[in-house]
């Protein structure tokens, strides 16, 4: 029946970004129209192949091994049922599990006491933990050896890339040649900004068709934001134009993409820097 097509279509989309709707009279003209049997069967298979959810690589992103809150950050705080990267990688697979082709963990940007690359790390935390995922309410009704099983299958260990940027254009490369349809990035919040801009660079010089999605876990290593800095587009901009070539010239500077004239390194630029900022601020607290 009508009904029984449009739930299922719902059924297959549950994980997609797009939904369409058609209406009952609609599916019944249509379906009224390839009444006769072999039709019929060709009219379901068309709608099925319309709606079927699209295949799905998951892209966990590193931390740095030697970096404070490691633990915290990759795997999360389970009294206080915030997920980790690996933990929230793993609901979003087991939610996709009938169409995840790729759960890829990086990177190769550093390397625990033992030698290991992030990568590995993150994979070796991942399986010996498993069972502890029941400690996270969300987890409930998750069946861990199916889930296991699926990890095992599809889990992929990115020791190559070095940096964000690296990440996600290996990924989305990778994914690109098994003709995965969605990606999914996971990462802390105050990461996300950054990896979904370089995946937005990335995908557009691979020419990656799918769908690029961020899903940011519960923990990070800060408090803080993310500050987003975007070039300039409105016409009464003047000082976000100024602040974005200014930013961007700093940031150059600061990170040592840029050599100086004089030759001066960044922590010599940076402490140049804070004392212009600290000049202004004290200025304008004393005029309050």
């Amino acid at each position: 029946s009508p009904l029984w097509l449009r739930v299922r279509a719902v059924e297959a989309l549950r994980f997609t970004t797009t939904l369409v709707v058609l209406p009952d009279c609609v599916v019944t003209a249509w379906i009224g129209a390839c009444f006769s049997g072999a039709m019929l069967l060709l009219a379901i298979s068309a709608l099925a192949s319309v709606t079927a959810a699209p295949s799905t690589g998951i892209v966990v992103h590193g931390f740095h091994c030697n970096a404070p809150r490691w633990e915290e950050v990759v795997w999360g705080d389970e009294a206080a049922q915030r997920l980790g990267r690996l933990p929230h990688a793993a609901l979003l697979a087991w939610q996709a599990r009938h169409e995840l082709q790729a759960f890829i963990c990086g990177s190769g940007a550093s390397q625990t006491a033992s030698g290991s690359a992030e990568a590995d790390a993150l994979i070796s935390l991942l399986f010996e933990r498993l069972p502890s995922l029941l400690s996270f309410d969300a987890f409930r009704g998750v069946d861990l050896e199916a889930l296991e099983a699926l990890l095992r299958r599809t889990v992929i260990a990115d020791t190559e890339s070095l940096n964000t940027q690296q990440e996600v254009l290996a990924a989305l490369a990778r994914l690109s040649r098994l003709g995965v349809q969605r990606a999914l990035l996971v990462s802390s919040p105050t990461h996300m900004p950054r990896c979904l801009r370089d995946a937005s660079v990335a995908a557009a010089r691979l020419g990656y068709e799918g769908t690029v999605l961020a899903s940011p876990c519960g923990t990070s290593w800060t408090e803080e934001t993310a500050v987003v800095v975007e070039p300039p587009h409105r016409p009464d901009g003047g000082a976000s134009a100024a602040l974005f070539g200014l930013v961007r010239r700093a940031a150059a500077l600061a990170f040592g993409t840029t050599a100086t004239e004089s030759g001066r390194r960044p922590a010599e630029f940076l402490a140049a820097f804070e004392r212009l900022l600290a000049s202004f601020e004290n200025r304008k607290s004393s005029t309050v």
